[in-house]
């Protein structure tokens, strides 16, 4: 049988042995507790470092957008400023030859060539009208013609060019249509 004694010794034994096992089982938790934080505190870097790399590309596409929409038609404009200078020539002559109307016409059409082919270099084209077939999304009649011998629907008459650029419309052509008079 066990005495008083000896059951104290094995309690204080088994007291000390859970106090080992408290100790080591609070230093683990102290450790995985430090880990975790560590890596908490990594994760907030890199999330810190993908949010400023994200407001930095967000930063750098608005500039580039904004340069992009700022200068556009640079090339279109580097384009138009020869057929300026030859307006300013025709412009010039017209002024020294008062007597010849010819030669600044002759000038004018040629500025106007130039033009037009600077225009259809950036995806100009003209819109054919006058002999074709009426079409509501490319011409706008401002006038009916009857004509009892012409085909209906058909465009008699340009008052203004229309335009499309690069496939979608600038300005409708501004037509007459002929109708087919039933007399």
């Amino acid at each position: 049988m066990m005495s008083q004694q000896d059951a104290e010794k094995s309690s204080e034994i088994h007291d000390s042995g859970d106090s080992n096992d408290a100790n080591s089982s609070e230093n683990a938790m102290q450790v995985e507790l430090e880990k975790s934080r560590e890596e908490a505190r990594v994760f907030q870097d890199k999330y810190l470092r993908q949010a400023a790399d994200l407001e930095n590309y967000r930063r750098r596409s608005e500039k580039e957008k904004s340069d992009l929409l700022k200068f556009a038609a640079e090339g279109l404009v580097k384009d138009l400023v020869p057929v300026l200078d030859s307006f300013n020539q025709a412009m010039g002559s017209g002024q020294e030859t008062t007597t010849d109307a010819s030669g600044l016409l002759e000038g004018m059409g040629m500025v106007k060539l130039q033009l037009l082919a600077a225009l259809r270099k950036h995806g100009l084209e003209e819109i054919p009208a006058v002999g074709s077939k009426f079409d509501p999304n490319v011409h706008q009649a401002i006038q009916r013609i009857e004509d009892p011998d012409c085909e209906s629907e058909i465009v008699a008459q340009e008052f203004a060019k229309g335009y499309l650029l690069n496939g979608r419309l600038v300005r409708a052509a501004m037509v007459s249509v002929t109708t087919r008079s039933d007399s």
